[in-house]
């Protein structure tokens, strides 16, 4: 498919959504997210249309390769990204929240009543907390999983920190944004993927990988969004890879076959190596039925709904010890 169909499709497909195209990446660590992220972020990049990265990886590596390339970044640069973790504060002061107010009342507004991000132009929060690559390029970062003061003393769960984050995902508009959400299923637990479009899990020939993208799938499909898959250094006699294939042929929309001579490179090096691997993928992605951004936040309302439920059967039961 030529440049100018891969337009047409995103066009077509995402016309009642006003463009905006949300995809979350998933899968056990160590499964090769960053090399397939970098790679669809490449192709997804020929669409002409402003995207925002959003690397909620501890890891940090998404945001130390497109750094690296994009700015001539080191570590001792990358400590300087603005970080979502410390946006709390301005994210209230973009919502017109009161101080007081606690993120599940947040969580439970209605989708006329709260303010929209945009990728294009960017807001001033979203401006804020990106650091721009290019011209149509934007990382957004959460930074590392090193000692943070504030979590560590903090009354409150660390994930509270990606609360602004979490609803910056489910209200951007106007645009692409790639989400990372780091290695296993923690993430889909605190629903930080919960305004994507899609959720891309990557998979591996593995029990673990395969057996965590299962509890993946699980935890998405029960929130609301759609799964696909993309199966990494792809060895077909393996009968994991086999069985995997049996049970979700339909929603696996990319194989990528073992490359010995790319790894350990920077894949935006090495990326005409692989185009022809991550292409067709952006073409299957952008298949998927997308929803609306009041579709997305309607996840999120019914998600707040269902937990302000069981907090309410908690207080009406007492407690017991269980011997």
């Amino acid at each position: 498919m030529q440049h100018q169909d891969i337009e047409m499709t995103i066009n077509t497909v995402n016309a009642s959504s006003n463009n905006e195209l949300v995809i979350a990446f998933m899968g056990k660590g160590g499964t090769g997210k960053t090399f397939t992220s970098l790679g669809l972020i490449q192709s997804l990049r020929n669409l002409d249309k402003a995207m925002i990265v959003a690397d909620a990886d501890t890891n940090r590596s998404l945001s130390r390769y497109l750094t690296s390339h994009y700015l001539g970044y080191g570590e001792e640069e990358l400590k300087e990204l603005p970080l979502m973790t410390l946006a709390e504060q301005d994210f209230y002061e973009f919502q017109q929240l009161d101080s007081e107010q606690l993120y599940r009342d947040f969580y439970g507004t209605q989708f006329n009543e709260v303010k929209k991000f945009s990728v294009e132009p960017p807001d001033l929060f979203t401006q804020k907390y990106t650091k721009a690559l290019d011209d149509k390029l934007a990382l957004m970062s959460v930074g590392t999983s090193a000692l943070r003061m504030e979590e560590l003393y903090s009354n409150r769960c660390s994930h509270a920190t990606l609360n602004p984050l979490k609803a910056w995902i489910a209200l951007s508009t106007k645009g692409i944004v790639v989400l990372d959400c780091g290695g296993g299923e923690d993430a889909g637990r605190f629903g930080l993927p919960i305004g994507a479009n899609v959720v891309v899990v990557v998979v591996e020939a593995t029990p673990d990988a395969i057996a965590i993208s299962e509890d993946i799938r699980a935890i998405d499909e029960e929130l609301g969004i759609p799964v696909v898959y993309v199966l990494n250094k792809c060895l077909n006699q393996f009968p994991e890879v086999e069985a995997f294939e049996a049970e979700h042929g339909d929603n696996i929309v990319g194989k990528i076959p073992f490359i010995p001579t790319i790894y350990g490179k920077n894949p935006l090096k090495v990326f005409d190596e692989i185009e022809g691997i991550f292409t067709p993928m952006v073409e299957k992605i952008l298949s998927v039925k997308l929803s609306s951004p009041q579709q997305r936040w309607e996840r999120v309302l019914r998600w707040q709904e269902r937990l302000q439920y069981q907090r309410e059967s908690k207080k009406s039961q007492p407690f017991s010890f269980i011997s």
